[in-house]
């Protein structure tokens, strides 16, 4: 008879939840990351118009690709031609003055994300103001703590 009772009390204690604060945790963490990634995606349109080609060469994976309207360019050829695009902007003097990110998702599934954003730029071109407007998805995955860009697609909203 001393069975049952021991029984029911281990059934019991084995529904019983333990209190912890990991899901609030998590929520936090969560809220970093997306801070972080939307810190990148800037970083990322500034080392653009720097003409950073090592900054980019950390920031995408090695796996990367970024759909454009005529083609698909891996992360060579992204790099590559992200370079001639702004070479040739510096030649016609056109320059970045800022940029700010609108409309700002970011989703995290783990070490994975979609970022999804318009980007807003603010340029000198011979010395007269030019705003653009462009909306971004990307995905990106955590590699090892860091988080790498996997792919990109952006349309241009105006210029």
């Amino acid at each position: 008879m001393k069975k049952i009772p021991v029984f029911f009390l281990l059934c019991f204690i084995s529904c019983i939840q333990p209190v912890n604060n990991k899901p609030e945790a998590a929520a936090v963490d969560t809220a970093q990351i997306k801070l972080h990634l939307l810190g990148l995606e800037k970083k990322w349109i500034e080392a653009e118009f720097a003409l950073d080609t090592v900054f980019l060469h950390t920031l995408l994976d090695s796996s990367f690709y970024s759909v454009n309207t005529d083609h698909i360019s891996n992360k060579q050829e992204e790099i590559s031609g992200i370079y001639k695009n702004m070479a040739a902007l510096r030649q016609d003097s056109i320059f970045l003055d800022s940029v700010t990110t609108e409309d700002a998702i970011v989703n995290v599934y783990g070490n994975t994300a979609v970022a999804i954003f318009t980007a807003h730029t603010y340029k000198k071109d011979k010395g007269r103001p030019v705003e653009k407007r462009m909306r971004f998805y990307d995905v990106w995955v955590n590699r090892n703590g860091n988080w790498k860009a996997a792919a990109s697609q952006g349309t241009v909203l105006s210029q």
